[in-house]
């Protein structure tokens, strides 16, 4: 598999990039796993589980006679060490940059070993995805005996009981994993995996052809058309959970003005970007969540592309002296190609250009996606582009992460614009209450106008997910949140 970068860790408590959880999702399973291609919620690491108390208490019946790639024994205590590691800041091996877990799972107040193959969690209040969330990748269960071993190098040496291992990582070049002969779903087709690090997209596909790779991604949305052509290649589509937008940050003046804010949206205009840069490949973006998300809410009064109300509503902030015409703003983008942004420079120099048409002035700051994440979720940003891809199919997934003000803490924060609204705070935690989904649907329409009025992003676009694979290879099924199950490939001659 040839991709644009390395992956940062292969510790599932640490990693939030694409590159790091697609290895990480061979490697482990979680107590729950995403049946392949889809993001439904099937047995994992527990054969079954029930629910009690109102929703707030989950036990967890366990697989037996699984073992870790070092040899050791899976168990309760294994769950248990996985889950306080991240969930108690006493713990030994806690680290204070478990991102997702800040994001994600704080609403878990204990997790017990009830027997050798039961585990109970506690869970603080009702909340609706906390079976979605078992299946994501941050709490995929590793080995504590190799923690112990590895400590804060962990990352760097990761043991799971998934259907591969690792065999080798040479970093910054490329990760090499081994089937799991005794994995207890069945031994994978595919002897060995090597993700290797080809950042120009030209020489992937280059390589592609060639055969020196057989599986290539973030191939320009412009060569598609030439994949699909290629009698000895073929292109693997998906309709992804995904959106690409630009943040304002709403702690830096002007952004504090929701007027500002409106004339931004109006300022943009989306159709060039969706055309010429995604090569169609997308569709603008009206709000974060895709259409093909449940909860999506068709925004009744879309911001259009009207540079002359921007203009007006720039002058009326400036007339308060809310707007300074003269000062020159930050707009942070990841040099990098990313799943959702093809093109992280085509999209910036656009919207540039449309900000300039209407008097607001902008310098671009381009950064390695590692250094990109690090300088926006501090805040350091005015403006950023930046994307989010779903990763458990449910709403939740997508607006309280990205836009409840519990999210904004600096260095960890996911909520990029640091938009603290109260009224969206209380929609979203009912919506969390609640298990009848007509509610929550209701509710999660609310927010979307709520979240478009305030207008703390420009939403762009909502792009498909294109791999390039050779002809021989069957059995590659790309889920919506974009991860590959390689178990079930396999080569046909």
């Amino acid at each position: 598999m040839g991709r644009p970068r390395d992956a940062s860790s292969l510790d599932p408590a640490l990693v939030t990039d694409n590159e790091s959880v697609e290895v990480c999702d061979q490697i482990y399973d979680r107590l729950l796993n995403f049946k392949p291609g889809s993001t439904t919620p099937q047995p994992g690491l527990a054969t079954r589980w029930e629910v009690t108390e109102g929703g707030r208490v989950w036990t967890f019946f366990l697989r037996r006679g699984v073992r870790f790639h070092d040899g050791t024994a899976f168990n309760a205590e294994a769950v248990v060490f996985s889950f306080e590691r991240q969930r108690d800041p006493f713990h030994p091996h806690h680290r204070p940059d478990f991102q997702y877990w800040s994001n994600n799972y704080l609403n878990i107040v204990s997790v017990e070993a009830v027997d050798e193959f039961t585990v109970r969690i506690t869970i603080d209040e009702p909340y609706a995805p906390f079976e979605a969330n078992m299946a994501m990748f941050p709490v995929g269960i590793v080995s504590p005996a190799a923690v112990e071993t590895w400590g804060k190098e962990y990352g760097d040496h990761p043991v799971g009981t998934g259907p591969f291992r690792l065999e080798r990582w040479d970093r910054g070049d490329r990760i090499v994993l081994a089937k799991n002969r005794d994995y207890w779903g069945g031994a994978p087709n595919i002897d060995r995996l090597v993700f290797q690090s080809v950042p120009d997209a030209r020489q992937r596909l280059v390589a592609l052809e060639s055969g020196h790779l057989d599986i290539a991604y973030s191939i320009l949305p412009e060569e598609l058309q030439f994949v699909e052509l290629h009698p000895e290649l073929q292109l693997h589509k998906t309709a992804a959970s995904n959106v690409t937008y630009m943040a304002m940050n709403t702690t830096h003046p002007p952004f504090d003005d929701v007027r500002v804010r409106r004339a931004v949206n109006h300022a943009v205009n989306k159709e060039p970007i969706v055309k010429l840069i995604y090569q169609g490949q997308a569709v603008p973006a009206q709000g974060p969540l895709p259409p093909t998300q449940w909860g999506y809410h068709s925004i009744k009064n879309p911001y259009e592309h009207a540079p002359a109300e921007a203009t007006r509503l720039l002058a009326e902030a400036a007339a308060e002296g809310r707007f300074d015409p003269g000062k020159v703003h930050t707009l942070y983008i990841p040099s990098d190609p990313r799943p959702y942004l093809p093109d992280p420079d085509g999209v910036a120099r656009v919207l540039q250009a449309n900000l300039e048409a209407v008097g607001v002035k902008t310098k671009l700051v381009s950064q390695p996606f590692a250094t990109h994440m690090r300088t926006v979720q501090a805040g350091q940003h005015d403006m950023a582009i930046h994307g989010w891809v779903g990763d458990n199919g449910d709403p939740d997934n997508f607006l309280y992460v990205l836009f409840d003000r519990n999210n904004t803490k600096p260095g960890l924060a996911r909520n990029l614009a640091f938009f603290r609204d109260p009224e969206l705070h209380g929609l979203l935690t009912w919506a969390q209450q609640s298990d009848d989904r007509d509610e929550r649907v209701r509710y999660y329409a609310r927010a979307q106008e709520l979240i478009h009025r305030m207008a703390p992003w420009v939403p762009l676009a909502h792009s498909q997910i294109a791999v390039a694979a050779r002809y021989d290879l069957a059995g590659l099924r790309i889920s919506p949140n974009q991860q590959v199950n390689y178990r079930g490939v396999r080569r046909e001659r």
